[in-house]
């Protein structure tokens, strides 16, 4: 328990610092929120209008009472509302939550399941066709941006194969980037995982295994996965919380109404209170997904303990 409350503590500087220079960008930024609220409505806003908009959004205050004043307001539970449409802010991020949330499950799940066994079959044959043709493909696909990935299956499953439609429908509209992220992720996950697994089948442990005449199958994906899974895991915690942050691209370009887009918007129309809560959201996120990535260390390495020497995240 200490452990988590020391992890905890640790990122009260991580967060402060997060939204300061956050608050800070978007403080110098040009675009005033106010003439954006207004320009966005298709109203038009006189000088009055403007000068009202900034006073009940106390946006013509100095930048350390609105920082701070965020804060207060953050601390009681309060994330504003949106300059936008006058909605919670906290109400927008949890309706926007689950969708980035689903992406970034199945797309994790999906990586996963692809990657592993590929990465450690790539591991043990290395001189097969199947090898030789999974790295060919790695290499051209990790130099290909995820979001070009995403174009050109949107091209192929909506123009050509009309498989699905453009704009996200019922469950199906989660598939397009989930498996445009698993695709772009995947090409990584299989040289990494490929890597790591060969380190361990140099070592000296395995030779032992193999005199005592266990099975191969056994010695892969008994031993050198479960031996492997401290690194998988370290790189499965970073991707995941990456993809909470990072997948805004992906959703803008297939419509996926999650926190990416909202965030993308958000900044375009220089929403604030928007901006800053959904940049909370996901550094708290960073913080969980550690937590529990620590947690697995212990299951797969009986050597790490929770804020012992031997680990330290």
């Amino acid at each position: 328990m200490k452990y988590f409350i020391k992890r905890l503590l640790r990122t009260i500087p991580i967060v402060i610092g997060v939204t300061l220079i956050t608050f800070s960008l978007i403080y110098l930024s040009p675009i005033d929120p106010a003439y954006m609220h207004f320009h966005q409505a298709g109203a038009p806003a006189t000088k009055e209008m403007l000068e009202q908009f900034r006073n009940e959004h106390h946006l013509d205050e100095p930048f350390f009472t609105q920082y701070t004043n965020w804060w207060i307001s953050f601390l009681k539970g309060n994330l504003g509302t949106s300059y936008q449409d006058s909605r919670p802010v906290s109400e927008k991020i949890m309706k926007a939550a689950p969708y980035t949330i689903s992406i970034a499950v199945n797309s994790m799940v999906l990586t996963l399941i692809v990657s592993i066994p590929l990465g450690i079959y790539c591991a043990y044959r290395k001189q097969s066709f199947l090898t030789k043709l999974v790295d060919a493909i790695t290499q051209v696909g990790i130099s290909i941006p995820t979001f070009m990935i995403g174009l050109l299956l949107l091209y192929l499953f909506t123009s050509v194969f009309h498989i699905f439609s453009v704009l996200p429908k019922d469950n199906t509209g989660v598939i397009m980037p989930s498996l445009t992220i698993m695709l772009g992720m995947s090409f990584r996950y299989i040289k990494q995982i490929q890597k790591i697994a060969s380190r361990e089948l140099e070592k000296d442990y395995i030779k032992g295994l193999r005199a005592r005449g266990i099975g191969t199958f056994s010695i892969l994906f008994h031993t050198v996965l479960r031996n492997a899974m401290i690194e998988v895991i370290t790189l499965t915690a970073v991707s995941f919380g990456s993809l909470l942050s990072g997948v805004a691209l992906i959703e803008t370009i297939f419509n996926w109404p999650g926190l990416g887009k909202l965030l993308v918007d958000a900044v375009i129309s220089k929403d604030i209170p928007v901006i800053q809560g959904v940049v909370v959201w996901l550094v708290l996120a960073y913080v969980i997904i550690n937590l529990i990535a620590d947690l697995f260390y212990g299951i797969f390495d009986a050597r790490i303990r929770l804020g012992g020497d031997t680990h330290e995240a």
